[in-house]
């Protein structure tokens, strides 16, 4: 079997079989961090498929260390590391149930210690770190054009990061669309910003769940399941498009 080259963050929820379309699980680990324990991942495969790492993931406040999910895609030695959550509209165009791709990020989150790996384990950080030079790209330009060809109609999205579980307020809401903010979630920052200090390849989904407090309340039909099941049929179709990616840029 050859070695898994992207780590799978799923923060969205699925019913328990969901994801054996990824394959089956062939193997399962713990990991022990600097920042504390990530786990269970698993390692699933499917017939004439590469073998992709699986991790559930949470956005609540009390959850692990982002430097440990970080910390954890490197010890795995995978290049590449995919966020799939769930989201809520900011943008009055977008609708439950779409699914978008993040193009660039506003970090809102305030909870969180440290969000740098500048500390005694800084010989693992790249050079990016150490120069401190601007992310122009932080999502990986290839990973999100692998996105768009099996998403073809998925919108480009800014996306504002929050600590969570509290919804954002009617004002908030306002204030992040004239930021320019498109959706809100709690999985991707600082995520994205860690992935890029350690050299490596990021790229998030998000699915509207519900739309924003200012908005008007618009009773749920069943859109969010229909988007998160129409987004899991071309996981197997993405899994080979990552595969098939040549060497990128993202860890100089």
């Amino acid at each position: 079997m050859q070695n898994a080259n992207l780590f799978m963050l799923v923060a969205v929820l699925l019913p328990p079989k969901a994801l054996d379309i990824l394959g089956h699980v062939v193997e399962e680990r713990m990991l022990q961090t600097p920042y504390g324990d990530f786990g269970p991942v698993a390692l699933r495969q499917g017939v004439g498929q590469p073998p992709v790492w699986v991790g559930p993931y949470t956005g609540l406040s009390t959850r692990t260390d982002p430097r440990a999910t970080l910390f954890a895609a490197r010890l795995l030695g995978v290049q590449r590391v995919l966020t799939w959550e769930e989201g809520v509209a900011l943008n009055t165009t977008l609708r439950r149930g779409q699914t978008q791709i993040v193009t660039d990020y506003i970090d809102w989150t305030r909870h969180h210690p440290a969000t740098f790996f500048v500390d005694k384990h800084v010989h693992l950080v790249s050079a990016l770190v150490m120069e401190r030079k601007p992310v122009r790209t932080p999502f990986c330009p290839q990973m999100r054009a692998a996105l768009h060809d099996v998403l073809p109609a998925a919108p480009e999205v800014v996306y504002v990061g929050v600590d969570g579980p509290r919804r954002e307020t009617a004002a908030e809401a306002r204030m992040f669309r004239l930021w320019g903010g498109d959706v809100i979630g709690s999985n991707l920052t600082p995520e994205v910003a860690l992935a890029n200090e350690l050299g490596l390849c990021f790229a998030g989904l998000v699915t509207i769940s519900d739309l924003s407090t200012d908005q008007p309340a618009i009773e749920p039909q069943g859109e969010f399941r229909a988007g998160l099941e129409a987004t899991l049929q071309v996981l197997p179709r993405l899994l080979r498009q990552f595969d098939a990616l040549p060497e990128c840029d993202c860890a100089q």
